[in-house]
């Protein structure tokens, strides 16, 4: 159907091939709405944080884990107390007995075991008092000190050893528990005192669904009125917001319905495909603005889409390119993170070039039917596009900036440079964190709570050594037991290593095993080992495979403590290799160990975010660069004009490391993030110098018209991103917060590299590289076929009343 086969009673501006497109569009978008938001509703339903799920499933790390729970069952634990709680206090005895008939009840159904092993300071106390172990009472607490007893020797609580069932259904068991719990000792909920991995977990899931919901709402209307601010025009704002919008809630549908599971580090990826989407969309606003100013009429939309594609194209490449470096970290999240952000760049660039010339070309028959048509007309046959590209239109600040920039470039540069290299040194001196207390507020009720059985307790974060003895092995059982000791002694040493527990803890005191008598005392004490063997197997401290023994030595570090845990694991390791080399040089064979548990999950994945952080930059930053180089047609000219795109990541980065900040999750996308967002503005900028000098201006005079050209529409960009951010900085969820702050950073140090750094540069050696090389973007910027050649229309900046 042609345009004159259209209805004739429609308006004459819905013949344009752009407003159908559009509409076709929108209609799309409308359509499509309902899925995208039962895919995201769905998605943030099923929330779930665990740091062994962020490693690959080959993972020497993740391998290690799941041979630990074949061996032992244990998965995570469970620390119930309450104020006043001692280890004589009887209602332990209750909540434990209530705890365990749960059990019972679930095994008479046939359901699955949602919990491991269940002990208290009380029942451990009995245990070692009591016939076989005999200990005096003071010498069974100084046992378990550390373990499940505080240092007054008094506070203790209630342990659920979780099954990898019951850790998994975590919402189901620890709502059992709590109630449970509650009903037996006749405590408020509210008063119990309880964490662990799952506790924390849980805790991490609701927080961050939370600061999409709370948030998401707020940052996309404070986006929207400043957008409005800025373009004076509803017809422009509304798309750009509206495709900001449907990408949030396409990113978290995309997870939902490609299989994959919500977590804590997807959940900055809706505000970020926002601000992107909301970067390319006013830079294509302005594009047409400034096409209006020029008189371009009914030739706006497509004179502003024919000099937007090539920049904002090269734009959303380079800022794919970016996000997509991150698939080749080790952390799945995070893997997940590059690949659905690129596409989400993708997606939103395409959405904005199909939907804004339609609202463009409806905001121009509005102007025109309400008589806005008195200041600028069409452009006349006789007027030349090359002139209309010098003419002045932004602010006379604008002006001043880019000559005081060009008189002192020498100096801008100088300084820049001096202050990148600084501030790179800054780079290896940083640190990652993921522990709980990095990701929740110190406000959060679980960190509280956390904090409260650290201190009153035991320290929280395990550390398992594992001791395997071959089936062939030559190591009789007391002998065995002995090793197990001495490690735990040398364990013992270390000044983070809080507290440690091993099957020497069910065992009585070792005899003297010499001397007269010795032979006796010896036999004495095997029948005692034998006899606690089923205990220890049952207390998952010893495990029989077809290969041999495995004995656990299980031990707890302070989660609030501030240490190398790289240092930590390396003396931990050779504190057990000087003990099995001992035992090698008096001629036992057949021993090993391993260790686990999650403080070894914590480090490899720290270990992984820094060297993701590192090689992913890398990897972005030279399939940029080869990108700049080739839109520059010259490869000097494109190495240095990357500078400004590397500046907001050596500053923000060295200074986290100077002033030793810690990286989270949340912050260790940001650099391949930064990267894209500071080309973007570089392009725009670089456009009009290359298309200024073209047509015949210096490079000081070219410098003004980019300035005036595309610096209203970075600062802009900057305002409205950055203050549609800051709303996230309220989160509860402090990886989203810290997201939102260096995210706002980045885009404000990124700004001062395209605005300060670049015209520097430009005024200098790149300026002159580029005078020679004479095409590159500009060839981009090519006016397009007009598809439609609607009547003439004329405007002003702002929305007609």
């Amino acid at each position: 159907m042609t345009d004159k086969q259209l209805d004739p009673d429609l308006p004459h501006w819905f013949h344009s091939s752009y407003v159908r497109v559009a509409a076709l569009t929108v209609l799309g978008l409308i359509v499509s709405a309902p899925f995208v938001v039962h895919g995201s509703d769905s998605g943030l339903l099923a929330m779930f944080n665990a740091p062994l799920m962020w490693i690959d499933r080959d993972a020497d790390a993740r391998q290690e884990f799941n041979a630990f729970i074949d061996l032992f069952g244990s998965h995570d634990m469970i620390v119930v107390s309450w104020q006043g709680c001692v280890i004589d206090d009887e209602r332990l005895d209750q909540a434990a007995d209530a705890v365990r008939e749960i059990q019972t009840q679930r095994e008479s159904a046939g359901k699955p075991q949602l919990f491991n092993n269940i002990f208290s300071g009380n029942t451990l106390i009995d245990s070692l008092t009591s016939m076989p172990i005999d200990l005096p009472r003071q010498a069974a607490i100084d046992r378990i000190n550390g373990i499940l007893v505080g240092e007054d020797d008094q506070t203790s609580g209630l342990v659920v050893e979780l099954t990898e069932h019951g850790a998994f259904k975590r919402r189901e068991t620890i709502p059992l528990i709590q109630n449970a719990v509650s009903d037996a000792i006749d405590i408020p909920i509210d008063d119990l005192i309880m964490t662990g991995p799952a506790i924390d977990g849980m805790a991490i899931d609701d927080e961050s669904s939370r600061s999409i919901q709370q948030y998401s709402i707020p940052s996309i209307l404070i986006s929207l009125v400043l957008c409005w601010v800025c373009l004076r025009s509803v017809w422009l704002t509304i798309p750009i917001i509206a495709v900001g919008a449907w990408a949030q809630g396409f990113m978290l549908a995309s997870v939902y319905y490609g299989g994959e599971t919500m977590n804590a580090i997807l959940i900055v990826l809706p505000a970020l495909v926002f601000v992107l989407a909301v970067s390319v969309g006013i830079h294509l606003a302005n594009y047409f603005l400034e096409e209006v100013d020029l008189g371009s009429g009914a030739k706006a939309p497509s004179r502003a889409i024919a000099k937007a594609t090539g920049p904002c194209i090269l734009a959303a490449l380079t800022t794919a390119i970016g996000l997509a470096s991150l698939c080749i970290s080790d952390v799945e999240p995070i893997r997940q993170f590059g690949f659905l952000g690129a596409v989400g760049v993708i997606v939103c660039v395409v959405l904005l070039f199909l939907m804004l010339p339609g609202f463009m070309v409806i905001w121009l028959h509005v102007s025109e039917k309400r008589g806005n048509t008195d200041s600028l007309n069409a452009a006349p046959a006789n007027h030349s596009p090359q002139k209309d590209d010098q003419r002045s239109v932004g602010h006379p600040l604008f002006a001043f900036v880019a000559n005081f920039i060009s008189r002192y470039s020498v100096i801008i540069r100088v300084s820049c440079i001096a202050a990148m290299i600084a501030f790179g040194f800054g780079l290896t001196r940083l640190r990652t964190t993921i522990d709980v207390v990095s990701l929740l507020s110190e406000d959060n009720r679980v960190v509280q709570d956390f904090h409260w059985v650290e201190n009153n307790i035991c320290p929280l974060v395990p550390i398992e050594v594992v001791i395997h003895f071959d089936h062939d092995s030559n190591v009789n059982p007391i002998d065995r037991l002995r090793i197990v000791a001495a490690i735990e002694n040398q364990m013992s040493q270390i000044d983070v290593l809080q507290g440690t527990m091993s099957a020497v803890t069910f065992v009585p005191s070792f005899p003297r095993l010499t001397g007269l008598g010795s032979t006796i005392r010896k036999t004495v004490f095997l029948r005692q080992i034998e006899q606690s063997r089923d205990e220890l197997i049952d207390s998952h401290f010893l495990a029989e495979t077809e290969t041999g023994e495995s004995w656990r030595i299980s031990a707890r570090v302070k989660g609030q403590a501030e240490f190398d845990y790289g240092q930590f694991l390396d003396s931990l390791q050779s504190k057990v290799d000087f003990v099995l080399s001992n035992a090698e040089d008096a001629g036992y064979e057949g021993i090993s160990s391993s260790s686990t548990g999650m403080l070894v999950l914590v480090y490899r994945i720290q270990k992984m975010l820094l060297k993701d952080l590192f090689y992913s930059f890398l990897t972005a930053l030279a399939l940029v660069a080869v990108v700049m180089m080739i839109a520059l047609r010259n490869i000097p000219a494109g190495l240095i004009a990357m500078m400004p795109n590397i500046f907001p990541t050596l500053v923000m980065f060295g200074a986290m490391g100077w002033f030793e900040i810690a990286i989270d999750i949340g912050t260790v996308m940001t650099a391949s993030v930064a990267l894209g967002i500071a080309v973007d503005g570089t392009f725009h900028f670089l456009k009009w110098f290359i298309q200024s000098i073209k047509n015949g201006a210096s490079k000081e005079s070219a410098i003004k018209i980019a300035y005036e050209r595309c610096g209203g529409a970075l600062i802009q960009t900057t305002v409205i991103c950055a203050c549609g951010l800051m709303i996230y900085s309220f989160s509860g969820f402090l990886p989203v917060r810290h997201f939102s702050w260096i995210l706002l950073m980045m885009l404000v140090t990124a700004l001062f590299g395209d605005l300060v750094l670049l015209p520097a540069l430009l005024a200098g050696k790149l300026g002159d590289l580029l005078e020679r090389t004479g095409e590159s973007l500009a060839t981009l910027t090519a006016p397009l076929p007009d598809p439609d050649s609607p009547q003439s229309t004329t405007n002003q900046h702002s929305e007609p009343n």
